[in-house]
């Protein structure tokens, strides 16, 4: 929308900001005298914080450049009055004593709204949002319960859309845990892209399961994505339990390390289990079913793996206890019968 009092001469006027307000369809004023004594300055407007606005350095800067004749574009306030972008212009002109300052009246826009353009004006002519200022911002907005786009998001803050997706799912993750009642002491463990990685899997009770199993044994995020992928293609959510569940029996030893005080040792083969078991849920007919122009393709690699297991048997029969465990046996009668 156009301003209904824009002074086209005035010094402080930015065509830069009124692009940006039209572009929102905000509708706005251009004001060259605001008071500044009735300009407030309430939370929820803007998303710097507090200890980064108007620093004592830069309002020194400003204060003697508009002493000399400088001039600034004009600070942007909601119609209460309410600062959405201006801190160190508003700060520079006090200590110079002056009364009134230029300013766009925006009106009837949101506190969203309000901190939304205001990062898109500290990014574009102010001082740049240090990264946790943005974050803060993109959580808050999921939290609320809003639908980011990443790529506008990346554009106005200047931030990767890699990274802010990223943010957007560990948001949303805290969220969710909090809903399926997962603790804080498990959620706080689990780094960032674990978190990211984890609001990936569909069903709750197996997003429950996998997220407390991962903070339990510190689960690497590659070795989630991996359990999570399984589990998502998994025909039901008994199959996916008991994928989370094998996934368990496969990491005692982390699990007792980490309950002990101590890293779970790494292991280049601890993923070996999970895929054993997804290639035991086809049977015969399942894997034979293969288009004919796949078909020489997957028989030579049948032939490879047929191979490698051969001579993975007979190493583990030489090398290996292989006296079964009460649950062991449990498990392969249960297999026995559902063959």
């Amino acid at each position: 929308m156009a301003p209904r009092n824009t002074r086209t001469n005035h010094p402080a006027i930015s065509p830069q900001v009124e692009q940006m307000l039209t572009a929102r369809n905000i509708d706005y004023d251009f004001e060259p005298n605001v008071r500044i004594s009735e300009i407030r300055d309430a939370e929820g407007n803007q998303v710097r914080f507090r200890e980064h606005r108007a620093t004592k350095d830069q309002v020194q800067k400003y204060a003697t450049a508009m002493k000399h004749g400088a001039t600034f574009p004009a600070i942007v306030l909601n119609d209460a009055n309410e600062l959405i972008d201006g801190n160190t212009r508003r700060a520079a002109a006090l200590k110079n004593g002056y009364d009134t300052i230029a300013a766009y009246i925006c009106h009837g826009t949101t506190p969203l709204e309000n901190r939304s353009l205001s990062v898109e004006l500290n990014q574009s002519n102010g001082q740049s949002m240090t990264d946790p200022e943005i974050r803060t911002f993109i959580e808050r907005a999921v939290l609320e319960g809003q639908h980011p786009e990443i790529k506008t998001l990346s554009r106005m803050t200047g931030v990767r859309e890699t990274k802010i997706a990223r943010w957007i799912a560990e948001t949303q993750f805290r969220s969710r845990a909090k809903r399926e009642g997962i603790t804080d002491a498990h959620v706080d463990v689990l780094p960032d892209s674990t978190r990211a990685a984890l609001n990936v899997t569909r069903l709750a009770p197996v997003f429950k399961e996998l997220s407390t199993l991962a903070a339990e044994a510190r689960m690497p995020a590659n070795d989630v994505k991996k359990v999570v992928t399984a589990a998502n293609s998994a025909p039901s959510e008994a199959e996916a339990l008991a994928i989370i569940e094998g996934e368990r029996r496969s990491r005692a030893s982390e699990l007792r390390a980490v309950a002990s005080g101590f890293k779970p040792r790494e292991h280049r083969s601890k993923g070996s289990a999970q895929h054993i078991g997804g290639l035991l849920r086809f049977n015969v007919d399942d894997l034979l079913d293969v288009a004919e122009e796949k078909q020489f393709e997957t028989y030579d690699r049948m032939k490879s793996l047929r191979d490698r297991l051969n001579a993975v048997v007979e190493r583990a029969e030489r090398e290996w206890d292989l006296t079964p465990r009460e649950d062991d046996s449990v498990a392969a009668l249960a297999g026995a019968a559902s063959a």
